[in-house]
């Protein structure tokens, strides 16, 4: 948190910057997906050009993690201008590339910049006042959210018009201008590695056991449970896996320090993410496919693909909305209820689903339930870390949540794509085409229902009162600490916009509130 009184505008003006900065991944996410088609039609190779996601997935996961802690030793900003550095060569490099091995190495740059919303929260909380930080912490999340889903029909538009190199010089023309913004507009970010060993064993044992894994993880789909070079992976990772975790454990000075993920919020907040993954993160994937798939099927509405994905648009609105409303109820009640309300809310819409999904308005509405409540869930995590971890390890720790949440999307992936597939129907009248049938639909509704219901149990085992708190005036809305009140107003729902507000209960003219 800013230990330097910044008015209305500069904090503000921060914002705008970091948000532009850390919507790069976002495009570069969304962009991809909705150049993958053509791609793939001009190099033919299908199992090349999925390399353009893993290679991406796998150094951004990385990164996420080992870059978030550097920018906490070495000073945030450095390392966000280092990052969107990265973007825009890697960009370059595949906007030039004249192979497929070559783009795909411009994509493995890119990936670098997955590590720029971590080490955006960490500057919110070094830079922005204390009563703001958990609204602008929810802005971050909805925007990054919302440029993803933006990205693919952005994506979809550009490539369609220009081409898909074009995707990258637009990508590289966005990193370029955050790039400026951020080093124009930016404070300079505090340091503590001066008097700190850095631990760079402990970073080169964790990212081949996190790129290990993941890759395994990706190659389920394709090579199944029995491939060797799939268990061999698997192997690697968790051996690596715990290799690392013995030796962050044990070090005076760790890279990663494993040992706060054993404290009870932060641990609860790691394994919410991952349910977070496992089940809520999978719902445009079951959406399409419900979309999309034959009526005569048994489940299904028949949807063009075309009109299929027009199902996001309500619902990528709804999370712009619900990720700053939950860093609203963060600043006024805490994390937890913010948390715990985004939890019933997905939960709810889960429930529904499974039981009333024939109609496209049940679709859309259903959808936009569990987005909103989604984007609470995904907004009040961060907002959980920045509660209770050291702000000279924020970036690390929110870092490491992104690592947890990939791994998870990852599996709930392909836990979703087994499932469905364990049951198929076909008619050869329509030709040869295999769908998922009636009962493996209910089977993943099921799966991705228990995991959102996990998800309200353990927000509701999240500490009441978390401590140290960076939020004083949140503190004394709840019933923590009633020996110390903390006399504080706080702002109706502006989104963050409103006139700011101190701590100490009086107006900025000196008088009492």
């Amino acid at each position: 948190m800013s230990t330097v009184s910044i008015g209305p505008a500069r904090w503000r003006v921060i914002l705008i910057v970091l948000v532009i900065a850390e919507i790069t991944s976002a495009f570069e996410v969304g962009m991809m997906y909705a150049a993958l088609a053509t791609v793939m039609r001009e190099f033919r190779d299908p199992a090349g050009t999925g390399w353009l996601i893993t290679a991406f997935l796998l150094v951004g996961s990385v990164s996420a993690a080992l870059c978030s802690r550097l920018g906490d030793l070495y000073g945030r900003k450095r390392l966000v201008l280092l990052m969107l550095a990265c973007a825009t060569s890697g960009s370059l490099l595949a906007a030039f590339a004249p192979n497929l091995p070559l783009l795909i190495a411009g994509r493995a740059v890119q990936g670098f910049s997955v590590a720029l919303l971590p080490l955006c929260i960490g500057l919110v909380r070094e830079h922005l006042p204390a009563p703001r930080v958990p609204v602008a912490i929810g802005w971050l999340a909805a925007m990054a959210s919302f440029s993803a889903g933006s990205g693919i029909v952005l994506g979809g538009w550009v490539v369609d018009e220009f081409g898909w190199r074009s995707i990258f010089w637009f990508s590289a023309s966005h990193a370029a201008v955050a790039l400026v913004c951020v080093a124009a507009v930016l404070p300079a970010s505090t340091r503590q590695a001066a008097s700190k060993q850095l631990d760079v064993l402990g970073g080169v044992l964790l990212a081949p056991a996190v790129a290990a894994l993941l890759w395994a993880v990706t190659r389920l789909k394709g090579s199944g449970l029995h491939d060797p070079v799939t268990v061999v992976l698997t192997v690697v990772g968790l051996l690596a896996l715990v290799l690392w975790v013995r030796r962050e454990w044990h070090h005076p000075q760790p890279m990663i320090d494993v040992r706060r993920l054993g404290e009870r919020q932060l641990g609860l907040t790691m394994l919410l993410m991952a349910l977070f993954g496992l089940g809520t993160s999978q719902l445009m994937l079951v959406v399409l496919l419900v979309g999309q798939q034959p009526a005569w099927t048994g489940i299904g509405l028949g949807l063009s693909a075309t009109l299929a994905s027009t199902l996001k648009i309500p619902s990528s609105v709804a999370g712009l909305v619900g990720a700053p409303w939950s860093g609203h109820v963060a600043a006024k009640h805490g994390a937890r209820r913010a948390a715990l309300i985004g939890a019933l809310l997905v939960c709810v819409g889960w429930c529904a689903l499974t039981l009333w999904h024939d109609a496209v308005w049940l679709l859309v509405a259903l959808s936009l339930v569990i987005t909103f409540g989604g984007a609470m869930l995904y907004a009040a995590m961060p907002n959980l870390v920045v509660e209770v971890a050291p702000p000279e390890r924020t970036s690390e720790i929110n870092g490491m949540s992104h690592v947890v949440r990939t791994l998870g999307t990852a599996i709930g992936t392909q836990l979703a794509t087994v499932l469905l597939a364990s049951s198929t129907v076909s008619d050869l009248a329509r030709g040869s085409a295999t769908h998922p049938s009636p009962a493996a639909f209910e089977a993943t509704f099921f799966f991705i229902t228990a995991c959102a219901a996990a998800c309200i149990a353990v927000a509701w085992a999240l500490p009441r009162c978390p401590s140290p708190s960076p939020f004083p005036f949140a503190l004394s809305l709840s019933k923590c600490r009633r020996e110390e009140p903390v006399r504080a107003e706080v702002s109706k729902p502006t989104f963050g916009l409103g006139k700011p507000f101190d701590t100490s209960g009086r107006t900025e003219g000196g008088g009492l509130r």
